[in-house]
């Protein structure tokens, strides 16, 4: 009952092996799932019956979306009439210059159409490629505040205890904004300003430490970007934490020892995937062990 993934690939299909069980290519292909922004406006795989909701909470005002790429307002509006009509059917964005003849470059125009809630992204078939299909469709309708407070209760459930600037953070939406979604949740505090889903919190009060698990994150993990810088030390030492980001902020291919930040790791492109793991110390024998049973796993899922 994941709510969203970031959908680029391998990183979707991989952050979804490492939460459900079994997985496989076959069990991808066959989700109910879309492509459109939503937190922090980036492009997350969503499954079609709540995608709507998550969309709406974090949409932006039509101001903030629209780029003509140099057209006027009429000739925009043109082109927009002819995109939508040409993608009745899944297409290439070259297929779509193509089929409508236009001059311009569509890539900020496919992007306006794809966040005004008009054109959805489909992902390529194979898992290593992120060749995007268009087709016309419109996503729901939902009252923005109601679907954001849907959103709270669904952070806090995921990754709770949080705080407030933690799911701000998160969703990309103001202060005043995420405040009111999270009150509409019930929830309890915990301290430091941290708050737990009410009906979370006999299950949070049985909880142990997790023990014998490991885990290879890939980039841009929902887990590791649900947190702003400072707040995540529940899986990362302070040390270390810096070193799992890049520049930018976002979120390295993560291994994870019993739920801790134990390195980073990468795989060489190819039909074999050669893993390259970098840990921050010895992890023992019987976790190199379960990390290679981890690779394994991803080699199974790409090739």
């Amino acid at each position: 009952d994941a709510v969203a993934v970031h959908s680029t690939h391998p990183t979707a299909p991989l952050s979804l092996l490492a939460r459900c069980e079994p997985f496989d290519a076959d069990a991808y292909r066959a989700l109910r799932a879309v492509r459109l922004p939503a937190m922090r406006g980036a492009i997350h795989l969503l499954p079609q019956e709540t995608a709507h909701l998550a969309f709406r909470a974090t949409q932006r005002g039509p101001g903030d979306e629209q780029d003509y790429s140099g057209l006027t307002e009429q000739e925009y509006e043109e082109l927009r009439e002819a995109l939508l009509a040409a993608a009745a059917q899944p297409m290439t964005a070259r297929e779509l210059r193509a089929a409508t003849g236009a001059r311009t470059t569509l890539a900020p125009v496919l992007h306006t159409l794809t966040r005004e809630g008009v054109l959805l992204r489909l992902g390529a078939h194979g898992l290593r490629s992120n060749e995007l299909f268009y087709v016309a469709g419109r996503v729901d309708e939902a009252a923005a505040d109601a679907a954001l407070g849907w959103l709270a209760d669904e952070y806090l459930r995921a990754f709770g205890p949080a705080r407030v600037e933690d799911f701000q953070w998160w969703a990309g939406v103001t202060a005043a904004r995420a405040r009111a979604a999270l009150a509409t949740v019930e929830t309890e505090a915990v301290d430091d300003g941290l708050l737990l889903r009410r009906a979370d919190a006999a299950a949070f009060d049985r909880a142990a430490p997790v023990t014998g698990t490991v885990d290879l994150l890939p980039r841009w993990d929902c887990y590791t970007m649900a947190y702003p810088a400072g707040a995540r030390g529940r899986f990362a030492d302070p040390d270390i934490a810096e070193a799992l980001y890049d520049p930018g902020g976002d979120a390295r291919p993560v291994v994870l020892i019993d739920g801790s930040a134990a390195g980073t790791w990468g795989a060489r492109p190819g039909g074999a995937l050669e893993f390259e793991l970098e840990l921050y110390g010895d992890p023992g024998p019987a976790a190199r062990a379960a990390l290679e049973e981890r690779a394994a796993a991803i080699r199974g899922l790409l090739t």
